[in-house]
């Protein structure tokens, strides 16, 4: 089949909009459910009081029902005896409050007579004291809870009391949802080279139950024109809307634009959006068809910008979308954009120096950890090429913003050990949590400069010495007071294959044959490396691959484990985590790099508390290639 040309690509609200019309028959709907099974859903209608609660009067101490009148003048100076059954009777919390009884004195405020048969009192009471009165709580026929409120676990004891046993809520719809593709295998298959494991119908399955829905997942779909138009068909007689995952692009088998327009009719195939371009709007026997695309960062911003606002339709009144929570933060580095797309980036945020600070995460469409990581996006406007670093931007938050506050802002070289603190703050019940992006030790210290982080991880060599750190440190910050928190020592060196097929035994051996897999300008591992060549008199023009380069050192061994390259330079703990050979080059120290002044957060606190913990030697132990015997010591520069 020829490849797919899309549709003329359009503006995002204007594609929305013009989708959303198409539905003027689509509203909530009710259904009635037992109050006991209510939890989580919202009401259609307002609920009003079937009993008053209490429904009747009630003592609410334990000791005596007394007649307040009688008790008139009791003081310390003229004690007042009270005779059982005549002027008094024994209760408890929750018994009945009878006439012409209307009032309750607390045990502990009694004294019992030297004859044990009635209590002396030293002071008056008043009608109704301790006693709930009927309906004090809830009185019949009252409102319990508004139209549109999501029902919580306090609320059905409430309505139970109230002698509400079944409620009108809104129906949830049921929500088709279609994996495709030949490549794709389910989770529970063993997995092989040019399969991919399907999980986007998953994520889909749980955020339709998020939105107040109910996913019906089919199973993958081959692509296969007759099939998806059968399931299509299926999908749409069993559910209120449906989405069709993958085959929406432009591709010879992505069949799903050909098997809509055959079964319905399209609104919209392409919006101006980065990632998310390939989506496809439709209508088949007047129900919401969606097709997204099969990348998942895509596949989960169409979701939120095209699905929920269907869902919203059916299960709020006028389709009414809650907004995400917006704030102001000042971007760490600059963004480039084309003018063809509204771009959506995934930004970590942290406070530093009372700052709101936003750093970019990877941007690519099948990034899908950057979901995971990510605080919050940033929305690049379709008539802007960028926005520079330092300018402020609005990010819509999908983390609350008090675990935002309490986060610890690191920049920098990348290792394995900061997954590894962050998951001992989590398990020692904390209050920090670690926000780590990795760009480089060089790109790390600027930021640090710029107040953009609280901590730069480092592992810069100075070639005069051999030494780490300091001496870049002394000479970025001149007039600063400024710390380093020692890190680990940790084994550097060459990641091959396993069995070292090609013999790699020193830098020597990296000859143009032998395909090499660089890191990222400004890290650390690369300043090593280039001092390795400059010591050997090797130029990078003899080194193949040399501007091919990995953000991390597990992406440096992932890219040799799976044949991308032959040899990188990395850390041990990386070759062994992925079963790989390592040729060691020598030990280097991995430090943090700070402010003086930065000592007092009990953030940075925490952090050197865990670096000195025991936990922490021991989950290097287990990683492997680490040495830990200054781990948390401060030197002052």
């Amino acid at each position: 089949m020829k490849r797919n040309l899309y549709l003329s690509v359009q503006e995002k609200e204007a594609a929305l909009s013009r989708f959303l019309e198409a539905f003027p028959h689509i509203h909530p709907e009710k259904e009635r459910i037992a109050v006991v099974q209510s939890l989580g859903r919202i009401t259609a209608e307002a609920v009003y009081a079937r009993y008053s609660s209490p429904s009747y009067n009630s003592c609410a101490m334990d000791g005596i029902a007394v007649i307040s009148a009688h008790t008139k003048g009791a003081s310390e100076n003229n004690p007042l005896r009270l005779t059982y059954e005549k002027d008094y009777l024994d209760v408890d919390t929750g018994d009945m409050i009878m006439p012409p009884y209307d009032a309750v004195i607390m045990a502990e405020d009694l004294i019992e007579t030297e004859d044990g048969e009635g209590y002396t009192i030293i002071a008056p009471t008043h009608p109704f004291a301790h006693v709930r009165a009927i309906g004090e709580d809830i009185v019949a026929k009252e409102m319990v809870l508004p139209t549109y409120h999501r029902i919580r676990a306090i609320d059905i004891s409430v309505l139970i009391s109230a002698g509400i046993t079944e409620i009108e809520v809104i129906k949830k719809p049921v929500v088709g949802i279609i994996p495709t593709g030949d490549e794709m295998i389910e989770y529970t298959e063993p997995l092989e080279d040019g399969k991919i494991i399907e999980t986007n119908s998953w994520m889909f399955e749980n955020l339709v139950t998020e939105n107040d829905g109910i996913g019906r997942r089919y199973p993958i779909l081959r692509d296969d024109l007759d099939l998806i138009k059968q399931k299509l068909s299926e999908a749409v007689r069993e559910c209120d809307m449906v989405i069709i995952n993958a085959g929406s692009s432009a591709g010879r088998d992505d069949y799903t634009i050909h098997a809509i327009q055959e079964l319905g009719e399209v609104y919209t195939h392409g919006v101006a959006i980065k990632p998310g371009k390939p989506v496809i709007l439709s209508k088949i026997q007047n129900k919401p068809v969606i097709g997204l695309p099969g990348y998942p960062v895509s596949s989960y911003l169409t979701f939120t910008e095209f699905v929920i606002p269907v869902m919203n339709m059916y299960c709020r009144p006028g389709g009414f979308v809650k907004q995400q929570k917006q704030v102001t933060a000042k971007l760490s580095k600059t963004l480039m954009s084309g003018l063809k797309y509204e771009e959506y980036v995934r930004v970590k945020l942290g406070i530093v120096e009372n700052e709101l600070v936003a750093s970019p995460l990877e941007r690519g469409a099948g990034a899908s950890m950057s979901l995971v990581r990510a605080d919050g996006f940033c929305v690049i406007p379709q008539d802007k090429e960028g926005i520079p670093a330092h300018e402020n931007i609005q990010v819509k938050l999908v983390k609350d913003m008090e675990q935002i506050r309490k986060t610890l802002v690191l920049i920098g070289s990348h290792d394995l050990i900061l997954d590894v603190i962050n998951d001992l703050m989590m398990e020692e019940g904390r209050d920090t949590c670690l926000s780590s992006t990795h760009v480089g030790s060089m790109a790390g210290l600027i930021a640090l400069q710029k107040k953009e982080a609280h901590l730069a991880p480092s592992h810069l060599l100075d070639e005069k010495d051999g030494s780490y750190n300091a001496a870049i440190t002394r000479e970025m910050f001149p007039n600063e007071k400024m710390v380093i928190i020692k890190g680990v020592r940790r084994r550097q060196g060459f990641i091959v294959k396993k069995g070292n097929p090609l013999n790699i035994r020193n830098i020597r051996d990296i000859t143009p044959e032998v395909r090499y897999i660089n890191r990222q300008r400004g890290a650390g591992t690369r300043v090593l490396f280039d001092y390795l060549m400059k010591k050997e008199g090797i130029s990078r023009k003899d080194i193949s691959g040399y501007e091919y380069e990995a953000a991390t050192h597990m992406s440096v061994a992932v890219a040799v484990q799976k044949d991308n390259a032959d040899v990188g330079m990395g850390i041990y703990s990386c070759a062994k985590a992925l079963n790989l050979d390592f040729i060691e080059v020598g030990f280097e120290e991995y430090d943090f790099v700070t402010y003086e002044k930065y000592l007092e957060l009990p953030a940075v606190q925490e952090f050197i508390h865990v670096l000195k913990g025991e936990a922490f030697k021991n989950r290097l132990n287990m990683l492997g290639g680490y040495g830990c015997e200054e781990c948390g010591h401060i030197c002052f520069l």
